[in-house]
């Protein structure tokens, strides 16, 4: 009994340390680099005095993220690329309603989706467009991208967008996180 409580704690101190690596690395994009500028014009920053997250835009009153995110007000940022610099595109519009999902649980991460309804309609233009939604799943096998704001490397910041495949980004599906 005696070593199965032993091999049991290893396993768990074991996976404590791999969750911990894990939650270190967390804002990471492995592999990726800087997008074209403006090539994910769907793409929008949350923020609160800071950028916190990253979302979706689906119509020019609505935008899509997750619900670990959620905060009661919110400014949405669209046309960024380089956050930390005013590139002359961004349209800054603040939320008129932050819906999470109502069976969103924080404890496991289940329905980690939310809802921003913008105050104001989002102007579309080459800066700022919607996310073209898909039809149905895609199949299995299908090349997705992911793109957010996140490090390529541990001494790396993340005020440009970063992705695994952004020349393809706009030729595929994206996966957006």
């Amino acid at each position: 009994i005696e070593q199965v409580k032993s091999a049991a704690m290893r396993s768990l101190v074991f996976l404590v340390l791999l969750g911990a690596a894990f939650a270190l690395d967390d804002d990471k994009i492995v592999g990726g680099y800087e997008c074209k500028p403006h090539s994910q014009s769907w793409q929008v920053s949350l923020n609160s005095g800071y950028h916190f997250c990253g979302g979706s835009l689906v119509s020019e009153y609505w935008v899509v993220s997750a619900a670990h995110c959620y905060k009661s007000r919110v400014e949405v940022r669209l046309g960024e690329h380089n956050i930390e610099v005013d590139e002359g595109s961004e349209q800054f519009i603040s939320s008129e309603k932050v819906i999470r999902h109502p069976n969103y649980d924080s404890w496991t991460i289940d329905s980690d989706i939310m809802l921003i309804k913008l105050s104001n309609p989002a102007t579309l233009n080459q800066y700022v467009q919607p996310v073209a939604l898909p039809n149905g799943c895609a199949a299995a096998g299908t090349m997705c991208s992911v793109t957010g704001w996140g490090d390529t490397m541990s001494s790396s910041n993340f005020s440009v967008w970063r992705s695994p495949s952004c020349p393809t980004a706009t030729a595929t599906t994206p996966t957006l996180v």
